[in-house]
């Protein structure tokens, strides 16, 4: 692995565990989630001592249908530029990381200083083969600081807490033709989809709600498409 210093480059972690089942509401049925187990490979010993630190800290990291859909997307698009915003402890990081070419450098932004530190040691940890520019601060202020770069081929936007409409139309001109949008935990537990939530009493899913439907309907993006996986991934690509 390479790191690249940028901005006190170091370590990070996402907030609470984005399982099949998220804030009491079931997005996939307890039986569904348990055969779809059966067919996941175990995690390495990295991941899952990252998934050991999330729980202990009340952190939120990816589920494990989600990650393996992160890495195959990483794996089969050959990206030379990714973007991540939110760090966390470095789950998402890992996935990809491994997944991408060697030649791939991943910038990866957090606001939060101690979960970067984390996500600096599992990366080490991990040994990826990538170049990674791990860097801290308020994501929009960071990208309009210098970490922009002509073409990102991946963006995932990971943080459900940053201001992801504002990231979208910043990253958007400077996706490449064909880069990938990701979004994860795009259900919201299910409660994108509820009638009350629509009425202003779940603001969380009221922006989660309005993200989908401004990139479903963005002529920048094609192929958008839901998907049911952990706690919904949206994915769309850039046209």
């Amino acid at each position: 692995m390479t790191m690249l210093d940028a901005d006190s480059a170091a370590p990070v972690l996402h907030d609470s565990d984005g399982g099949a089942w998220v804030d009491g509401f079931g997005i996939t049925a307890p039986e569904v989630a348990r055969y779809a187990e059966v067919l996941q490979a175990p995690p390495d010993a990295v991941t899952l001592a990252m998934r050991n630190v999330a729980e202990s800290l009340d952190l939120r990291v990816l589920d494990q249908d989600s990650a393996t859909l992160l890495a195959l997307l990483a794996r089969s698009h050959r990206p030379h530029h990714v973007l991540e915003v939110g760090t966390g402890i470095g789950h998402a990081t890992v996935h990809m990381a491994r997944a991408v070419p060697d030649d791939c450098t991943i910038t990866s932004i957090e606001a939060d200083p101690e979960r970067q530190t984390h996500a600096h040691a599992f990366l080490e940890r991990a040994e990826v083969r990538c170049a990674l520019e791990l860097r801290l601060g308020d994501p929009l202020r960071v990208l309009r600081d210098g970490a922009a770069r002509a073409q990102w081929d991946i963006v995932l936007l990971g943080d459900p807490t940053a201001p992801r409409l504002e990231l979208l139309d910043f990253v958007a001109p400077q996706m490449s033709p064909d880069a990938l949008l990701v979004v994860p935990w795009a259900l919201r537990g299910g409660r994108v989809a509820s009638n009350e939530a629509a009425w202003g009493e779940d603001e969380d899913a009221e922006r989660q709600r309005t993200l989908n439907r401004c990139v479903a309907t963005d002529p920048r993006f094609a192929d958008v498409t839901l998907l049911p996986v952990g706690d919904g991934v949206l994915l769309a690509r850039r046209a």
